[in-house]
This record gives structure tokens, C-alpha cells and sequence, in this order.
């Protein structure tokens, strides 16, 4: 019996070699699931190619909603430092903080009224790093009063990144930090105040003579192109309550 006879003796039809249901027909495909990997494999690329074509946009959705953020977050720590009347650049140089390589805010003072323009970043999720947006916000400062403008970038450029004011204008606000932190709270309260942590003045160390606090730093300052830093001497008096600064030779900061 040849082996038709024995497919027809246990109850099945031979299928010939060129039929449709034979080895390599559409429905042998279909029988062994090659159409359904197909298919599978269809909408899976399409599923990457969607997500390349998306997530771009979702990421740089996310950069411009931090970046918005750090505007509001700008506004309200400026607002706080206004809110005894006077905002000094020393608190200005802590509350905004530009993007990376970003040149320093740009400050104009105008009878009652303060401007700081500066170039904010928002980072979000990308491929091989971060996707950053940046955008120029005036904060523009009316006694205790913010508000915010979202101006051109042009506003922004044209200058120099991460510039220092002059020592001596630092010094000046540094002094007046100082003895609105001695009045508050004493010798305690100047030690640990935030105008030691302001962008552009690193603390070399701090001696505590007795009813004194002396804080000897050095005060970063951009001479065109090249940085320059400056060594200066705090000397804070409980009794009676006073505040001093000397510029002391580069050495005394070593």
C-alpha cells in the first residue's frame, strides 16, 4: 500500500504538492503563522516610528513646562527678597539662576523700579542626552510687586556668560546682608547667612573672636575675558553692632 492508500486507511485526503493547501501555498503561510509574525511585525515598527515621531515633541514639551516653572519659581524668590523694599544684587545673584552657559541677568535699577532680563532653561528626557529649551524672561520689581514678561531672545544675547559685578559693589551688598542678618539674630545669624552662599563669593574661612565674626573670602570678577578674584576681610561686631570690609592682599585668601 503506497502512502495515499495508508492516508486514505486512517480517515485523511492527501493534499498534492501544488495545491493552494500544499508545502509554500498561502494557506500553508496562513497554517503556520508566518502572516500573523507579519503583521506583528508591522505594527511594531510602526509602533517605534510613531514614538520617534512623538516623543521628541513630549520631551520638548517637558523642557518648555520646566523651563515655565523656573520663571514662576524665579518670580517668587524674588518677590520674597523685595519684600523689605530693597532687593540687592547679591540677592539677585542667588534668586535667578540662568541656563548653562547663559550669560549673568541683566540688571537695570530706575528710580523705585528694578529689571532683571535673563535667559532660563528647562531640561527634559532625550535620546543620547538631555533635550534643553531656553527663553528670556524681564522680571520687572515695584517695591514688594513682580511681574514677569516672556521677551524675544534677542533680549538676551550679546553678552558675556556667567559675569561677575565688581568686588566692591559686592562687598557694599555683602555688608548690608550682613547687618540686617546681625540686627535680626545676632552673630549666630550672620554666620550662617545666605549671602555666604551668593554665585561669585567663595568663603576661604570663618574666625569667631571674641563677641566678632570675621569671614575672609574671595570675590570673583571678569576682566575681559579672563577671571579675576579679589580677597576680601568681613569683620562683624556684636558690641557695638557694625560691619566692616577690607580688600586684603591675594595672598591672605591662599
Amino acid at each position: 500500500m503506497g502512502r495515499d492508500g495508508e492516508w486514505r486507511a486512517a480517515g485523511l485526503e492527501p493534499v498534492p504538492m501544488g495545491s493552494p493547501l500544499g508545502r509554500g501555498g498561502v494557506a500553508g503561510c496562513l497554517w503556520n503563522g508566518c502572516l500573523a509574525v507579519l503583521v506583528l511585525a508591522l505594527l511594531v515598527v510602526s509602533g517605534v516610528w510613531l514614538w520617534l515621531w512623538l516623543a521628541p515633541r513630549h520631551w520638548e514639551h517637558e523642557a518648555r513646562d520646566q523651563m515655565e516653572k523656573q520663571a514662576a519659581e524665579t518670580r517668587a524668590r524674588l518677590a520674597d527678597s523685595a519684600a523689605d523694599g530693597v532687593l540687592l544684587g547679591t540677592e539677585i545673584d542667588r534668586d535667578v539662576h540662568p541656563g548653562p552657559m547663559a550669560a549673568r541677568a541683566q540688571v537695570r535699577r530706575h528710580g523705585g523700579t528694578v529689571t532683571v532680563t535673563a535667559l532660563l532653561a528647562g531640561l527634559g528626557p532625550g535620546f543620547m542626552g538631555p533635550t534643553q529649551t531656553t527663553g528670556c524672561y524681564r522680571f520687572r520689581v515695584v517695591a514688594h510687586r513682580v511681574t514677569t514678561a516672556h521677551v524675544p531672545d534677542e533680549a538676551c544675547g550679546g553678552r558675556t556668560p556667567t559675569a561677575y559685578r565688581p568686588p566692591a559693589e559686592v562687598a557694599d551688598d555683602v555688608i548690608t546682608e550682613a547687618r540686617a542678618a546681625l540686627d535680626e539674630g545676632g552673630l549666630d545669624a550672620v554666620r550662617v547667612a545666605a549671602v555666604w552662599r551668593t554665585p561669585g563669593i567663595d568663603v576661604v574661612r570663618m574666625e569667631f573672636p571674641t563677641g566678632q565674626l570675621i569671614v575672609t573670602a574671595r570675590l570673583r570678577h571678569d576682566v575681559g575675558v579672563s577671571l579675576a578674584t579679589y580677597c576680601y576681610s568681613f569683620r562683624v561686631r556684636q558690641h557695638p553692632p557694625s560691619v566692616a570690609a577690607r580688600n586684603l592682599a591675594p595672598s591672605r585668601c591662599g
